[in-house]
């Protein structure tokens, strides 16, 4: 970041990698990795993308198909790393519609092997859509957004020492 000019601009087609890594809601790092978040490539896809910081070429890159474990694990706006997972904000599965699976993704198994997701609509069926996440280390946070046409205000903390609907709270912003 020394060279913030035109000839410090390095480039990464990840489309010569795999035709479908394309289409990215945003991205974060890990310090040694940036990931990007899956949205849409005409339809919505699950192929997270984590790229080397230090081999930032094609063999530095690596991807996990969400939808391989799950269809509908598909269609993100968001995430963070925290401990030893990266973790994904749930929005839009293109299909059903918003969704309320959150993903997280090993760090150390970057494979499907490494994926889990919780459904936060088996805590509640109106727990989806969400457009943000972020963490303090201990919980992950769910910024709400809508379910169809219809905004919501139902925020979401999950325990990450608790992957479980036990460890999911709900905050109804609405009502405040």
């Amino acid at each position: 970041l020394s060279d913030w000019t035109a000839s410090g601009v390095e480039t990464l087609d990840l489309t010569r990698v795999n035709s479908n890594l394309k289409g990215f809601a945003g991205g974060f790092t890990d310090g040694n990795h940036a990931y990007l978040v899956p949205l849409a490539n005409h339809g919505y896809h699950g192929n997270v993308v984590r790229i080397s910081l230090s081999d930032w070429t094609a063999s530095g890159v690596e991807s996990v198909d969400l939808t391989t474990v799950n269809s509908g694990l598909k269609g993100f706006t968001d995430g963070f790393t925290s401990g030893s997972y990266a973790y994904f904000s749930p929005y839009h599965d293109g299909s059903s519609g918003h969704h309320g699976r959150v993903v997280r993704v090993s760090t150390s198994d970057f494979t499907t092997s490494g994926v889990e997701y919780l459904d936060l609509a088996t805590v509640s069926s109106d727990l989806k859509g969400y457009r943000g996440a972020f963490t303090d280390g201990s919980y992950a946070y769910f910024v709400p957004w809508a379910r169809g046409y219809n905004y919501h205000g139902k925020a979401v903390l999950v325990s990450l020492s608790d992957w479980t609907a036990s460890g999911v709270e709900i905050l109804n912003l609405a009502t405040v």
